[in-house]
């Protein structure tokens, strides 16, 4: 039942985070455990647009600075490889560009997936142009990766509960038609997913969203979220008391891939 409130907690990120944002991030497992973590973001002309206006008050110099560049640095992706997991470095950062967006290919190696702390909050960490401001969300606690001998185990995190507001702000957006036209021009275009690819292949997996050697841990895409309000609805109805029940739901949800598994289990070829 708490991954439900992951899902709502994953919404509520993106209304905070202005403009178009896609983010990916793909963990590539090795058959010795060890691996890269692939991180992709891109952010639309609407958001880029916002970074430029809140970068040039701060000052004089400010203009002279590109915020884009602050924001994807080097500097930052080695800060932020350290909470990304014991035996974790940066590889290398290539900038993306395409069709009016910009971003940036982050690229992180791991020795050892056991040690691997990645989160649906770590995909989002370090891309809103709000910085501190940002309205708090809840922590999410991480997955648990045990791998040996061929064989990978992912244990899904049991989260906290969102805050209020974040069990409200779905379904009043989808009984206010200016509000549900406001966020399908502002998140339209947002989407945010995690995914395993297991690069021997795989010989056998019980994992809910599988595809050749790809495993989908979470893909959310606004824009069929967006398309049916009444999807948004379904989130706030997900029976609280009645797990089995909620996750059912989830699963028939367009737009929302969300393992509802505790543990998933892979065995590589």
């Amino acid at each position: 039942m708490n991954r439900i409130r992951l899902v709502t907690a994953s919404l509520i990120t993106a209304l905070v985070l202005p403009g178009c944002l896609q983010s990916e991030t793909t963990i590539h497992l090795n058959k010795d455990g060890s691996g890269t973590l692939v991180e992709q973001t891109t952010l639309g002309a609407q958001m880029l647009g916002m970074i430029e206006q809140m970068s040039a008050i701060g000052g004089p110099d400010a203009g002279k600075k590109d915020p884009l560049s602050e924001m994807f640095s080097s500097e930052k992706a080695k800060a932020k490889a350290t909470t990304l997991g014991e035996g974790v470095t940066f590889e290398k950062i290539e900038p993306l560009m395409a069709a009016g967006s910009k971003g940036a290919r982050t690229t992180y190696h791991f020795a050892d997936i056991n040690k691997l702390q990645i989160s649906p909050e770590n995909a989002m960490k370090s891309v809103s142009p709000m910085g501190d401001a940002a309205p708090p969300t809840a922590k999410s606690k991480p997955v648990v990766f045990a791998y040996t001998g061929g064989t990978l185990t992912m244990t899904m995190p049991e989260q906290p509960a969102a805050a209020p507001v974040a069990d409200q702000a779905p379904a009043e957006a989808a009984d206010n038609p200016q509000a549900e036209a406001m966020m399908k021009q502002m998140l339209g275009d947002m989407k945010i997913s995690i995914k395993l690819v297991a690069e021997p292949g795989i010989a056998s997996t019980d994992a809910t969203y599988h595809d050749a050697n790809t495993i989908t841990l979470m893909d959310l895409n606004m824009g069929k979220l967006l398309e049916k309000p009444e999807a948004l609805k379904k989130l706030q109805s997900a029976p609280k008391d009645n797990p089995a029940a909620a996750m059912e739901l989830l699963k028939g949800i367009d737009g929302m891939k969300m393992e509802t598994k505790k543990i998933v289990t892979v065995k590589l070829n």
